[in-house]
């Protein structure tokens, strides 16, 4: 392995360090109250470390998002393409079996992200940086189902004269995060079923043969 290979490893291991430690700190103390000092003496790097790698608070913000959506096996900073899951999905060529993986990446992304995001949704009501953040990344959720549905017409797939620009519409709202708060956190429901659930319900919403 090169020296630059070297060096970009030990950069993303940093800043997944300091992420994780930051996902912690906001847990406990929430945002505004977590200083970057803080996050610093958590992560066990200098503070100028901090602000060399992401600059400002909300970059530490978006860092730690990026990296409870990527999860433990993925680099945040590997494009969504390359990702494995992503890979998985558009190799697949069952229609309904694709709706089942992107439902089943959103029930893992919502159970680590989701209290992430309550801080992040409570803090943007006076925050507007954090605001403008939250703002990005629901735009980026819907970058998923953009991508697919395209995908899902060009084999036949969709249910006639459903296009894939609102197809993408419906899939964004059936896998929001809420939807899978509301099953596994407020009814209790196991993460198979309310994976099994969401998958079957974007069948059946979706495709002219669920």
């Amino acid at each position: 392995m090169s020296t630059a290979d070297n060096r970009t490893r030990r950069r993303q291991a940093t800043k997944r360090k300091v992420a994780e430690a930051a996902a912690t700190l906001f847990a406990e103390r929430g945002y505004a109250a977590t200083t970057l000092q803080a996050i610093a003496d958590a992560a066990g790097v200098h503070v100028q470390t901090i602000y060399q790698a992401f600059g400002t608070k909300v970059g530490v913000l978006a860092e730690t998002a990026a990296v409870l959506v990527a999860g433990p096996e993925e680099e945040a900073s590997t494009p969504p393409p390359e990702r494995a899951w992503v890979r998985e999905l558009f190799a697949e060529p069952d229609p309904a079996r694709q709706l089942a993986l992107y439902a089943a990446h959103m029930r893992t992304v919502a159970e680590r992200y989701l209290g992430l995001l309550d801080i992040m949704r409570v803090t943007a009501a006076v925050d507007p940086e954090v605001s403008a953040f939250l703002t990005a990344a629901e735009q980026g959720r819907y970058d998923g189902p953009r991508h697919i549905t395209p995908e899902l017409a060009a084999k036949g797939a969709l249910k006639p004269g459903l296009s894939p620009e609102r197809a993408a519409d419906i899939m964004y709202a059936l896998t929001t995060y809420d939807v899978y708060r509301s099953l596994l956190v407020d009814r209790g429901w196991s993460g198979a079923d309310a994976e099994r659930f969401v998958a079957e319900t974007l069948a059946t919403a979706l495709l002219s043969k669920p």
